[in-house]
């Protein structure tokens, strides 16, 4: 009984083992590479980091069990979804070639959701906080009601008018110089100079797409998005929950149509979900000559989101050279004297 049991146990794993060998280079390449053709295909390529962490355990069971052929099989999973995900987040942190004169600023993004009960918390940190912006999404109308006794010296610069628990806010000590939202009211801005800079500071947050309908209008309001970013004559930073990872199909145009670039490995900051489904959803883009000084990510309220406090650095603005600069100061009679 014991030999047979364990000769079933031997051909179950056999088989399992077998499989999977040939179900994770499918799932793996249809949620790269047919990602852009199907939004199923696009949720299924969200989980790179999932697919490579099996791959890389399945890898050392394979190499415990001296099967080889399988265990290159999995290591190659493993690597091209580490690939995959490096190409976008930027695992590898590249030196920042700004000057050293670069202007520094800061902002605390926090996710308010479920923080109704936590008013003590939220003053205590509006209080301690020492960031340039303060960027809240999913406000509770009962933290909202509550504001003038909770942002300390910070003064609310730009808000949605939305009641239904996930309005947008925006906090800063100093008063910003233009203000607005986006179409489709999943974005709001604000207009800020840093030193000799002047910047738009972008703060979204998208309802979950992962459906038939609700992922072709998402993919629109990503467009109108990108298309905002694109016609701002100043450089821009965005950050917020896309509900979608950077490498997804969905988030495309903020790249390629909008020109910004993600920003290092941004921590997950959601724990409402469990950890075979947590995907990194909160990003920060910017454009081209803004750096990331550091990103932390900080359980400061206690409730399912950890809060993300980043410094950013932008080169200062250069003086050009005027064009009567450039004008000669002798005289064309002058000029046309050989030298002597």
């Amino acid at each position: 009984m014991g030999y047979l049991a364990k000769r079933k146990f031997k051909e179950r794993e056999h088989f399992l083992v077998t499989g999977l060998v040939f179900l994770i280079p499918i799932l793996t390449l249809s949620g790269t590479l047919g990602r852009s053709l199907n939004w199923r295909l696009d949720y299924l390529g969200e989980f790179k980091m999932q697919t490579a962490g099996i791959s890389f355990a399945l890898f050392l069971w394979c190499l415990f069990k001296q099967s080889w052929g399988k265990m290159f099989v999995f290591l190659i999973c493993a690597l091209l979804n580490l690939v995959l995900m490096a190409s976008h987040l930027q695992l590898i942190q590249k030196k920042s070639d700004l000057p050293e004169d670069s202007h520094f600023f800061s902002i605390l993004y926090q996710n308010m959701k479920e923080s109704e009960n936590h008013l003590d918390d939220i003053r205590r940190l509006m209080e301690n906080t020492e960031t340039d912006l303060v960027m809240w999404t999913n406000v509770p109308v009962d933290v909202y009601r509550h504001l003038e006794d909770l942002t300390g010296s910070y003064h609310l610069q730009n808000q949605t008018q939305d009641t239904t628990g996930k309005m947008k806010l925006i906090f800063s000590r100093t008063p910003g110089i233009d203000r607005g939202e986006t179409l489709g009211e999943n974005s709001l801005w604000v207009s800020r100079v840093v030193e000799t800079r002047k910047l738009t500071i972008l703060l979204s947050f998208f309802d979950d797409p992962w459906n038939e309908k609700s992922y072709e209008k998402t993919k629109q309001e990503v467009f109108a998005l990108a298309d905002f970013v694109r016609s701002r004559d100043e450089p821009v930073v965005l950050i917020g929950d896309l509900k979608a990872s950077a490498w997804s199909w969905l988030l495309n145009d903020l790249e390629s149509y909008a020109g910004l670039k993600p920003q290092e490995r941004l921590p997950v900051s959601g724990k409402d979900l469990p950890f075979y489904a947590r995907r990194p959803t909160d990003h920060i883009y910017t454009h081209p000559g803004i750096g990331t000084v550091s990103i932390e990510a900080q359980d400061l309220l206690g409730t399912g989101h950890n809060a993300i406090t980043a410094v950013f650095k932008i080169a200062p603005l250069r003086k050009e050279i005027e064009f009567f600069e450039l004008q000669p100061i002798l005289d064309a009679e002058e000029l046309l004297q050989p030298p002597t």
